[in-house]
C-alpha cells in the first residue's frame, strides 16, 4: 500500500500516482495507492494496513507523513518503505534513501524480500524514528507549522527569529540513575543522525545502536555563531564547546523554573508540557533502507 500525502512537497503527491503506476515492479508487488485527506489519516490508513496483513506500507510525504505511517507499524510484522517528498526528509536521508522519486521506487523494487530493523524512540507516548527535541529547535517547530511560509526558507526565517526571541531555561534531566541540572538553549534526543535537510547533529548516531544520543547545547555567543553554523555544516557540532552529550534509554527533563517545554517530534511540534519522559524501544520497525 502506497500512502500519499497530496499536499507534500509543493502539492507533487497527485504526480506520484503515476510514476508509482509506471514503475512498480508487478512481479513483485501487488499494491493499492491512496491519499491521505486530513492529518491523521496516514496513521489510520497504516493502521488498517497491519490489520489486513499487507507486507509493506509505503509512506510518500515529508517527515510528518512518515512519522504517522510508521507510528502504526511498531512492532508489527509490516514493514515501513519510504518516498521521500517532503522539505527536511531526516529519516530517508539517514537511511540513504534517494530523494529522487524515480530512484526511492528503484530500491523499493530491488529490495522487495529485504529489510533493516530499526530502533524507535518515544516522548511522552509518542513515537518518533529520527529527532526529538526541545527548547530552541521545537520553539522552531512551533512557529514553523503555525506559519505560511514553507520549505527551507521559511523554517530558515524561524532559525533566526527564535534565536534572538528565545530564552534559554534551566533544566532537570534525571537518566540511568543519575540526576542533573543544566541551563540549555536546547535538548535534542537523536536516534538518527540529523533533523533534516542533510544538518546532522550527531552524526555517529544510529538507529540500529539501541542508544539514544542526548545532546545539550548552551546559546552560542552572537559573535562565535558563525563559526558554530560552520561546526553544523561541516558536521562537528556534537563536538563543539558548547555541547554536552551523553547516551541513555530512559531520560526525564523537567524545567527547574516551572516553565512549559516546547517539544518537537521528528520536526512536528506538539503543545507545550510540563515534563518529557523519553525512552527506547530497540529494534521495533521494520523498514526498507538503502544502507
Amino acid at each position: 500500500m502506497f500512502i500519499i500525502n497530496p499536499i507534500s512537497g509543493n502539492k507533487r503527491g497527485p504526480h506520484i500516482k503515476d510514476k508509482i503506476e509506471k514503475m512498480v515492479d508487478r512481479h513483485h508487488y501487488d499494491f493499492s495507492v491512496v491519499m491521505t485527506e486530513y492529518k491523521g489519516h496516514a496513521s489510520e490508513l497504516a493502521a488498517r494496513a497491519v490489520k489486513e496483513e499487507v507486507d509493506v506500507v509505503v509512506a510518500a510525504g515529508g517527515d510528518g507523513t512518515i512519522n504517522e505511517v510508521a507510528s502504526s507499524l511498531v512492532d508489527s510484522k509490516t514493514t515501513l518503505g519510504i518516498l521521500p517528498i517532503g522539505s527536511g526528509n531526516g529519516l530517508a536521508r539517514h537511511l540513504s534513501i534517494p530523494l529522487r522519486t524515480d530512484r526511492a521506487l528503484e530500491l523499493l523494487n530491488a529490495k522487495f524480500e529485504s529489510f533493516d530493523t530499526i530502533d524507535v524512540g518515544r516522548a511522552n507516548d509518542i513515537y518518533f524514528f529520527s529527532i526529538a527535541g526541545i527548547g530552541y529547535d521545537a520553539k522552531v517547530a512551533y512557529d514553523f507549522n503555525r506559519g505560511k511560509d514553507r520549505g527551507f526558507h521559511g523554517y530558515f526565517k524561524q532559525i533566526v527569529k527564535n534565536y534572538f526571541e528565545y530564552d534559554s531555561d534551566t533544566y532537570r534531566i534525571s537518566y540511568d540513575n543519575r540526576q542533573i541540572e543544566r541551563k540549555a538553549f536546547f535538548i535534542t534526543f537523536a536516534n538518527s543522525s540529523q533533523w533534516g535537510y542533510n544538518v546532522r547533529i550527531k552524526p555517529t548516531a544510529s538507529v540500529k545502536d539501541g542508544w539514544l544520543d542526548v545532546l545539550i547545547c548552551k546559546k552560542p555567543n552572537f559573535f562565535i555563531l558563525s563559526y558554530v553554523v560552520l561546526e553544523l555544516f561541516v558536521n562537528r557540532i556534537d563536538q563543539s564547546k558548547i555541547m554536552e552529550s551523553f547516551r541513555g534509554r530512559n531520560i526525564t527533563v523537567s524545567s527547574k523554573n516551572g516553565r512549559p517545554l516546547y517539544l518537537h517530534i521528528d520536526g512536528d511540534s506538539v503543545e507545550p508540557v510540563g515534563t518529557v519522559n523519553v525512552d527506547l524501544l530497540s529494534a521495533k520497525l521494520k523498514v526498507i533502507s538503502g544502507i
